[in-house]
């Protein structure tokens, strides 16, 4: 089996080519062959593909050509090479891609560096268990059978030690976390207006004239909700008088310090979990009060709605004096179509004529289908003159439709608000259903004014 033939974990057969049916992507970089053997063998148990190489023009190279998740690299830690390679992954790889370093070294000081360069994770070369149990964690939370991950959730991390801030992001970054990091609090107010964060992270004590607390306060103020925005507050007080205060603030819930990683890493995934199964109910209920009022064959508001908007315009044009038209208009001869060409033909209709109305009106005006064959119009701030005028230009569209051969025409009622005849919106309502009556009566394919008629046109 080749380097680029990997027997994928739980696979029956082995997968050729490093793109070859979706498979998560390691690129393994190193000069040193055992160590390359090694890095291929934990990534095959990990269930990813790999690729290898050994320079970084080839390592660039491969990283811009193919989408990958993780990257290994086998290196001495004072390697002069690595802040170049190191430097030129990460303009070609994936946001969030782990650059995990195999190296003998084990100083802090010297960790310290590599973090700052841009490894997200060192890894003793006498222990490559650590790696494999790194990437099938990883990949344990994107695969979550519930859907409940946070795999690939981003996080806003607010903390001015930036030892702190290594540390922590290692810990996030581990479970396939994306991590951004600001030392203040100003930094962090513009991040969360331009980004949207799935949880924001931060210290309580910052450099800089705002604290973590009055981060929080503020951007509670901002109209960032807790769950819109959840907020993990790190402290290192742990007193009962503080936890009131934190969450009087907004702070949905706090680790202390020194921080423990499983601690931190469960608090964390609840809050992200917890949100998205708030935005999911949010969008639900959304959904059902739409569904509530929406037809569902035209997409166009029902009934009710017209109801509940109709009596707010005609209260505002009794309150300000101004003009309320309401138009009903109904469809003359779609019973035929329905008849000859059955009833999807007679929905097509419906919806062709919805899609005319739409087009029509003002982002101010309200169209409904309140019947088998009728709509009606709420017009707010239209003169008597001017709903004439939209009627007529209604009625001469839906004429010329001529569906299926067929000429699908409609009587129009026009009322407009008067204050001495219109108690209410049922009264309104009432007078252009008598309207539209009439045109029916009086031969179809015409507008007709409240009591009055305006233009009789012989129907076809």
């Amino acid at each position: 089996m080749s380097k680029h033939d990997v027997m994928v974990q739980g696979a029956s057969e082995p997968q050729s080519g490093p793109d070859a049916g979706g498979g998560r992507l390691a690129l393994i970089i190193t000069a040193d062959i055992q160590a390359r053997d090694g890095l291929e063998r934990i990534c095959q148990q990990a269930g990813l593909q790999s690729l290898d190489c050994v320079t970084e023009r080839e390592a660039v190279a491969l990283a811009r050509e193919h989408r990958i998740d993780v990257c290994c690299l086998a290196f001495a830690a004072d390697d002069p090479s690595l802040a170049s390679l190191v430097g030129g992954l990460r303009v070609e790889l994936p946001e969030g891609a782990p650059l995990l370093l195999l190296t003998s070294t084990g100083d802090a000081t010297e960790h310290e560096a590599l973090f700052t360069l841009g490894i997200t994770e060192v890894i003793p070369s006498s222990q490559p268990e650590k790696l494999l149990a790194y990437l099938l964690t990883r990949d344990a939370e994107r695969r979550d059978p519930r859907g409940q991950h946070i795999y690939g959730k981003r996080i806003l991390l607010v903390e001015d030690s930036r030892t702190a801030a290594h540390v922590i992001t290692r810990m996030l970054m581990a479970h396939g976390l994306l991590v951004d990091w600001v030392k203040r609090a100003e930094e962090a107010l513009e991040r969360v207006r331009v980004r949207r964060y799935d949880l924001l992270i931060t210290d309580l004590v910052l450099e800089g004239a705002m604290s973590g607390m009055a981060l929080v306060g503020q951007l509670r103020q901002s109209g960032f909700a807790d769950f819109s925005l959840p907020i993990l507050a790190m402290t290192g007080f742990d007193d009962a008088a503080r936890r009131r205060e934190l969450f009087r603030l907004g702070v949905n819930d706090y680790v202390t310090k020194p921080v423990v990683e499983e601690e931190l890493l469960v608090r964390a995934r609840n809050l992200i979990i917890a949100t998205g199964l708030a935005a999911r109910v949010e969008a639900q209920r959304a959904r059902l009060n739409l569904l509530e009022v929406t037809d569902p064959l035209t997409g166009l508001h029902n009934r009710r709605m017209l109801f509940s908007l109709g009596a707010k315009y005609l209260a505002m044009a009794r309150r300000g004096g101004g003009a309320f038209s309401l138009l009903l208009l109904d469809l003359d001869w779609l019973g035929d179509i329905n008849i000859q060409y059955g009833h999807e033909a007679g929905d097509e209709v419906l919806r062709s004529v919805a899609a005319t109305l739409l087009k029509g009106v003002r982002e101010s005006d309200l169209v409904t289908r309140v019947g088998d064959t009728r709509f009606a119009l709420a017009l707010p701030h239209c003169t008597v003159g001017d709903a004439l005028h939209v009627s007529e230009r209604f009625r001469a569209a839906i004429e010329g439709l001529w569906p299926f051969g067929m000429q699908v025409t409609a009587s129009v009622g026009v009322a407009t608000f008067s204050p001495d005849i219109d108690t209410d919106f049922d009264a309104l309502l009432a007078r252009a259903c008598a309207a539209v009556d009439q045109a029916r009566t009086e031969g179809r394919n015409r507008v007709v004014l409240a009591g009055t008629l305006l233009r009789p046109v012989v129907a076809a």
